[in-house]
């Protein structure tokens, strides 16, 4: 289903016609043209973040003077935290990667979220694809109904690491409303919890994206295998108009605009960015490009098909909204920030994903061996390596990880998307 929200579209085409234009419109034609464009996405396959960013390296490039390539390439780790990282310190500042990120990113470095190593304000923001419906919602086994009972009984909800909202939000609503919510992180993305989700694994999720739940293939909500309780937008959903928001529910004026900050995460939910420095003639098309490719009618009829959701809105307003985010009263974000990291009277544990051995290659190393794909035989994907938890031998000796080197024949030791060890010839 489709959203439009005039009023930001109206906002987004006054916001791009301010924009400085190119001095030059064949440089960027002839910059582009022959040239293979990286779309990195901070997320695992198969998830709402993963769907959007395939469906825009799709349609995109036809719009972009040149016509470059887009290819998509899946670099997940740390809430889309490693791709951030990557995009501000080692990605080339020339216009050819953008990113896919987590809706936390904008407001990562406001709520002081660790190993943050970028500058927001200093990102190119290209546009964003959704400004979402995101609830907490109970498997039908559980037999809740309504919001008032997550006040009453617990409520076991998956997540994936202390920084995503899917950990977060249910960690905020337990201490600012007073929700009695489980919690069982480390699960690589929302695949892996709707399928934890049909084994019993988890009861429900909590900042639950409407478009993710749609990118599972099954009309759960409609055939009642899941009930919507508590909405997470700053206003009532058109869709379930029924379902109270969580600052209605806040019993202080101090609790509902802690919660409103938590909450705006929502309004920049599928965000795009470049890295730093990109020349503004290139940003400016960049943008251009997203936006006449998000209002194409074969990119609708695309995203429809997926049955995502889409209400767009461009660069410029992003900038707008993250600079107003910024400047917040110190006190209200502070309380924001210890509502989602006080974790005494909060039940909490983390899977342990089992070991896994493959023999592959490696495909491209990136952030100074911070994170590396691989291919192995039919399988392929995306590793995080740190310094300490990751052990690296090349040719019999002992190695850094700033030693690996793409097309090295490798043995590849790792847990979910941790990589143990890393044997190369």
């Amino acid at each position: 289903m489709r959203k439009v929200n005039n009023a930001a579209l109206i906002a987004l085409t006054m916001g791009v016609s301010l924009l400085p234009m190119a001095t030059r419109a064949d440089s960027v034609e002839d910059f582009y043209h022959g040239k293979a464009m990286n779309l990195l996405i901070g997320y695992a396959p198969g998830g709402g973040y993963d769907s959007y960013a395939r469906t825009l390296a799709r349609h995109m490039p036809k719009h972009l003077p040149g016509n470059p390539t887009m290819v998509t390439r899946n670099m997940p780790g740390a809430g889309s935290l490693i791709v951030t990282n990557f995009l501000y310190n080692s990605a080339p500042r020339d216009g050819t990667h953008m990113a896919a990120v987590g809706r936390e990113m904008p407001t990562a470095a406001l709520f002081g979220q660790e190993n943050v190593r970028f500058k927001t304000e200093e990102f190119a923001w290209i546009g964003n694809m959704e400004s979402a419906e995101t609830f907490c919602g109970a498997w039908h086994t559980t037999g809740l109904t309504s919001a008032q009972q997550l006040l009453e009984k617990p409520l076991i909800v998956g997540g994936t690491n202390g920084e995503s909202i899917t950990v977060t939000v249910p960690m905020a609503l337990n201490n600012l409303l007073g929700t009695k919510f489980k919690l069982i992180t480390g699960y690589p993305g929302g695949a892996a919890m709707h399928l934890a989700l049909e084994r019993g694994e988890i009861e429900g999720r909590c900042a639950w994206t409407w478009s993710s739940l749609q990118t599972s293939g099954q009309d759960w909500i409609g055939e009642g295998k899941v009930k919507v309780l508590m909405m997470l937008g700053l206003e009532r959903s058109t869709r379930f108009p029924d379902v109270p928001t969580a600052p209605e529910m806040a019993k202080t004026p101090q609790a509902r605009q802690a919660l409103e900050i938590i909450l705006s995460q929502d309004i920049l939910a599928r965000p795009y960015l470049a890295p730093p420095g990109v020349p503004t003639e290139r940003i400016t098309a960049l943008r251009k490009a997203f936006d006449t490719a998000v209002a194409d009618p074969a990119f609708v009829s695309d995203i429809e098909k997926q049955r995502l959701d889409l209400s767009p809105m461009g660069g410029v307003q992003m900038e707008k909204i993250i600079r107003s985010l910024y400047q917040t009263a110190p006190d209200v974000v502070q309380m924001a920030i210890a509502a989602t990291r006080r974790i005494d009277g909060i039940d909490m544990k983390k899977i342990e994903p089992v070991a896994e051995t493959l023999k592959g290659q490696i495909g491209q190393v990136n952030d100074e061996g911070r994170s590396l794909s691989y291919a192995a035989g039919e399988k392929n994907g995306t590793l995080n390596l740190t310094s300490s938890g990751t052990a690296v031998t090349i040719s019999g000796k002992t190695a850094t990880r700033g030693e690996l080197k793409a097309g090295m024949a490798c043995e590849f030791v790792f847990k979910g998307d941790a990589a143990e060890k890393i044997t190369c010839q």
